[in-house]
């Protein structure tokens, strides 16, 4: 069964689901057709991470998001806060949510949501948190922690067109540390 497939069915046994969703340019087409099906009425949408820049910024997840699945209830990071007030918003605005399921992707050094490799965020026990990266040009980013993204009922890692990160998460060489993405492996539904 393919993602869509995947998240088709959810929707459709349970039409008031919490799906949160990442950014980047692998979820893009699936978020399309999402759209094209009408399947993005009803669920509440959630972001699972966002870089801190203005939402009509072209790298904004919130922009993306909006622009191809077009959510008529979605929950985001509101980056015209502080970080500091964008993450205790966001906080209360999933504490007492439990994700159907959690959409994620992974980068090509092993970070999922904005948790990358060595950020002290690994080991966070709060919901959500703030992160840097030296990676990428847009360094502070907002995220939710592996406790709430391991609490989710099912986790859908899109790796499609990836070979060396499938590689690495089915044969690991890294650790979890090194390769955040590996601690998805807590989750029942990782396979």
């Amino acid at each position: 069964m393919d993602e869509f497939e995947i998240v088709k069915k959810i929707i459709k046994n349970k039409p008031d689901a919490c799906i949160a969703l990442s950014g980047g340019n692998t979820p893009g087409p699936l978020y399309r057709k999402l759209r094209k099906e009408g399947l993005n009425k009803t669920p509440h949408f959630y972001q699972v991470d966002e870089r801190y820049i203005p939402q009509d910024n072209p790298d904004s997840n919130y922009k993306l998001i909006t622009e191809t699945l077009a959510p008529e209830n979605f929950h985001y990071f509101d980056t015209s806060l502080s970080i500091d007030n964008a993450v205790e918003a966001y906080k209360k605005e999933i504490k007492d949510i439990t994700f159907d399921l959690c959409l994620l992707g992974v980068g090509p050094d092993g970070h999922t949501a904005s948790l990358f490799p060595h950020s002290p965020a690994l080991n966070s026990t709060k919901s959500v948190a703030h992160t840097t990266t030296n990676q990428f040009a847009i360094r502070d980013r907002l995220t939710i922690t592996f406790p709430k993204i391991l609490e989710s009922k099912k986790i859908l890692v899109l790796v499609k067109n990836k070979p060396e990160i499938l590689a690495e998460l089915e044969n690991p060489t890294k650790s979890p540390v090194e390769f955040p993405a590996h601690q998805l492996k807590k989750h029942p539904s990782f396979s």
